[in-house]
């Protein structure tokens, strides 16, 4: 069985994992992790006569492996299962087990723990890829991969991430349950003694972590278990640049932000907003900067100003300054946003594309048919090749360091071949930095992002327990 063409830095994590019943391959964005897990699926079929195996990853990425087993192993059966109901997945299901010879199966991780047939089926390699997504020990995916684990032992077992560790050393201890289970011995067998050794928690208020300990320990536990390649080891990528670019924000918008900051409420004659505790009022202070204000008692947000939005305007600015035909990306968190972004684009002349939850037209422009693209971060962050632009602007921004790395690295990977330039619209009330800076600031120092921002906006640390 022909074997998958590979980078020195490829080879050397599949000799590294082949050893292993399972790895992590800790393999930064772009540095080709996907063709590397291929060329070890390989080897388990060529010598391990595996026949059985299964991929589980967002569901943005399954096209992604599609085309990767297309490119380097065009000879092994690849199976979707991405039927639009659950009895059409198991359909799907059926006919591929059906047929004896090899076969690779990838479902996304929603659709994965909710079909019974995965876990009764035995398997030969089971491959979690984007496996941080895996790092909440409740959660329903995080589970039934710890349960799959156990039920097949002797499987190979691969976790895939880019950036394994988005948040805090306490996001590991499920990631290695989804690969080691049922012998859980380098972070320990639960959450609660795995939170108990790295974390210091406020005995006065329980669940509440003030800050963390033991960490070169954890570490040496995570280096000895993962392969580690960094994207700018091996890439040979154009430069890339970021820019802040402070907006200053339309007199209203200004006037609504401090009375929200400062009074936790604000009253005119549209309507009332009053957050219900420092996360609430932290989203609402982030939906003002972008013009947009989400009453009490609504459902959808409101412009604030008659005229358009400041981070709107500038965006405007930005395309009209630009060649007509440049591409750009423009990402978003929320909904008003990407209108407002839409209707600055139509008004530079634009044509317009949009991914997000609700819409999917990220293959019109990649396609050249438009020359915006507005991605909602969520949706614009995973598995898919941005690098027919080389500008983007983050309008807005979440809390995931994961996703806004996700979001870069889908502009600056193998396929960019120009300088690619990065913009942060970050609001400003009367000069002054607003949470939008805040939010920057702590993306820019690799932080936990909310703990970051409520521990300098509200004075007092977050309780990170109920995870």
């Amino acid at each position: 069985m022909a074997a998958v063409n590979l980078w020195k830095h490829q080879q050397d994590a599949v000799d590294w994992a082949w050893g292993r019943a399972w790895a992590i391959l800790h393999h930064g964005m772009g540095s080709g992790k996907t063709a590397t897990t291929l060329a070890l699926i390989l080897r388990c079929i060529a010598q391990l006569a595996a026949t059985r195996i299964l991929v589980c990853c967002p569901k943005a990425v399954m096209p992604a492996w599609q085309k990767q087993v297309g490119i380097w192993c065009p000879h092994v059966r690849i199976v979707l299962l991405d039927g639009s109901t659950k009895a059409k997945k198991q359909k799907q299901f059926a006919h591929a087990m059906a047929d004896l010879s090899p076969v690779i199966i990838v479902i996304n991780y929603e659709s994965a723990w909710r079909m019974d047939e995965l876990e009764k089926q035995k398997w030969d390699v089971l491959v979690w890829d984007e496996v941080h997504r895996l790092k909440a020990p409740s959660g329903a995916a995080s589970r039934w991969a710890g349960r799959m684990t156990k039920k097949n032992p002797k499987a190979r077992r691969y976790g895939l991430s880019g950036t394994l560790v988005p948040h805090s050393i306490l996001d590991v201890w499920a990631i290695y349950r989804s690969l080691e289970s049922p012998d859980l011995t380098t972070f320990g067998q639960t959450f609660t003694m795995h939170r108990a050794k790295y974390a210091v928690m406020n005995p006065h208020q329980p669940g509440m972590v003030v800050a963390f300990k033991n960490l070169p320990e954890a570490h040496a536990k995570i280096a000895a278990t993962t392969h580690r390649i960094r994207s700018e080891d091996v890439l040979d990528l154009p430069p890339i640049q970021f820019i802040d670019e402070p907006v200053e924000m339309e007199a209203a918008e200004a006037r609504l932000y401090r009375e929200v900051e400062r009074e936790f409420c604000a009253v005119c004659d549209r309507g009332t907003v009053t957050p219900a505790n420092a996360l609430v009022q932290l989203l609402r202070l982030q939906q003002i900067c972008g013009g947009y204000v989400r009453f009490d008692g609504e459902s959808t947000a409101k412009q604030i100003s008659s005229g358009n939005p400041a981070k709107a305007a500038r965006v405007a600015d930005m395309l009209e300054d630009s060649p007509e035909d440049e591409p750009f990306v423009v990402f978003c968190r929320f909904t008003s946003d990407i209108l407002a972004v839409r209707s600055a684009a139509n008004a530079a002349n634009r044509t317009v594309s949009e991914l997000s939850g609700s819409r999917n037209e990220l293959a019109d422009w990649q396609a050249g048919k438009t020359s915006v693209l507005i991605a909602q971060i969520q949706s614009g962050g995973i598995g898919i090749d941005l690098t027919r632009a080389a500008y983007a602007v983050f309008y807005s921004l979440g809390y995931s360091l994961a996703e806004y790395e996700q979001a870069v690295a889908r502009l600056h990977r193998p396929g960019q071949e120009r300088r690619t330039v990065i913009y942060h619209l970050t609001a400003t009330a009367q000069g002054r930095a607003t949470v939008d800076g805040r939010v920057y600031e702590a993306l820019r120092e690799r932080k936990e992002v909310v703990n970051a921002i409520i521990d300098g906006y509200a004075g007092r640390a977050v309780a990170t327990g109920a995870r």
